[in-house]
């Protein structure tokens, strides 16, 4: 048995450390009995299939009008202005969604980077801070906010690009190249503008961004060695860095959870799907959505737990809550060095992806996740008490 099992098993035992009210959230289940998935278009995605074999067969062309060099220009200054931290990315992404709804992905890709600051803060906070050395704390901080800053140093741009062809209805797509995004993006923009698929364009932007980070990141010696064969990575379950949760507001007093438990650091062909899974749990129900917009539209992301349970998490050290820290407060801001000229896409195998999304049967986790905080506090409390450093 490992160390994390044992762990585990101890902290099943009813630590008492704080009240837990399971009373305190209306029990709703949201479920995807109406869920109404519509057919993938298999006649675009052959087409795209022939378009990307004549671009991957061909030479660039690095010829730009004078009004194109100033839109790239323009659209490079913005990404980088925005892309300072993960506060800043997750508040283009809500701003860009309010302008253009029709782009589903902005508004997944959103609430999914605030899960990356309540990670980031995590370790900093107090169920971590006294069992994690620096350098465990230092490297997982990296991954996620390297992980964060590559994909939207990567989407951002794609979007923006959108946002100019829709504003002059002119097509900017032929542009991407300068901005090093994959050749597989610009048949699923091109179509986009034509057919407005969100659906189509939600599902090749996850497959995408997932792609993009796999050889950059994720098969990064550095992190293979110090993050996914760490023992805290072992533990990750345990200390909730598998959560994907969306808070949701049923009502002006309450604020519940619907999400998925599946690791970050899952094969990229298991993150897409996990990618998708929320996608229809965020999208295909109307109430689901309208509540998880109503916590959106009054909470701005801090990075800090507290967001959504003021309750159990503070910003502040003082008290008796959870400390979760502001992610301001928590981290300095990381200057990146972004991998160019790398395409992921090589073969047709990718568009195995573009199948029905997957049912989630149920995702209110609510209650699920609020008697886990004791199990979580229980167990840090035993590593700390041992002196067990990781």
């Amino acid at each position: 048995m490992s160390f994390f099992s044992s762990l585990q098993k101890t902290a099943q035992f009813p630590f008492h450390i704080f009240h837990l009210s399971s009373n305190r959230f209306a029990k709703c289940f949201y479920e995807l009995k109406a869920f109404s998935q519509r057919e993938i278009n298999e006649e675009m995605i052959r087409e795209w299939k022939d378009e990307l074999k004549i671009l991957s067969g061909s030479k660039p062309v690095n010829s730009m009008l004078p009004e194109e060099q100033e839109l790239v220009r323009v659209i490079k200054n913005k990404t980088e202005k925005e892309n300072i931290n993960n506060v800043t990315r997750t508040e283009a992404y809500v701003s860009f969604y309010r302008n253009h709804p029709e782009i589903h992905w902005a508004m997944l890709a959103h609430l999914v980077s605030r899960n990356g600051g309540w990670n980031m803060t995590d370790l900093k906070g107090s169920l971590l801070t006294n069992i994690l050395s620096a350098k465990v704390k230092s490297d997982f901080f990296m991954f996620l906010e390297s992980a964060n800053a590559f994909i939207f140093h990567d989407a951002y741009p794609q979007l923006l690009l959108y946002e100019r062809s829709k504003t002059d209805q002119r097509n900017y797509f032929h542009l991407l190249q300068y901005f090093d995004v994959s050749i597989f993006m610009k048949p699923v923009w091109d179509s986009f503008l034509q057919e407005q698929d969100s659906q189509l364009l939600t599902i090749s932007l996850i497959i995408n961004e997932q792609q993009y980070i796999e050889k950059r990141l994720v098969q990064d010696d550095y992190f293979i060695t110090n993050v996914f064969n760490s023992v805290f990575f072992e533990g990750q379950e345990m200390f909730h860095f598998t959560n994907v949760m969306f808070p949701y507001r049923s009502s002006a007093e309450k604020v519940g959870l619907i999400g998925l438990n599946v690791s970050h650091f899952a094969p990229v062909e298991k993150r897409i799907e996990l990618g998708k899974r929320l996608y229809a749990m965020l999208f295909e129900l109307p109430s689901v959505f309208r509540d998880v917009m109503r916590f959106v539209d009054a909470v701005p992301h801090t990075g800090s737990r507290a967001d959504y349970w003021p309750h159990v998490f503070t910003a502040e050290k003082s008290g008796s809550q959870i400390y979760s820290p502001y992610l301001a407060e928590a981290w300095d801001t990381v200057n990146h060095t972004f991998i160019e000229n790398i395409d992921w896409y090589n073969d047709e195998n990718v568009f195995l992806h573009f199948s029905r999304v997957k049912r989630p049967k149920k995702f209110e986790i609510t209650l699920e996740y609020y008697k886990s905080i004791g199990k979580i506090q229980a167990g840090a409390s035993v590593l700390e008490k041992g002196k067990n450093l990781i």
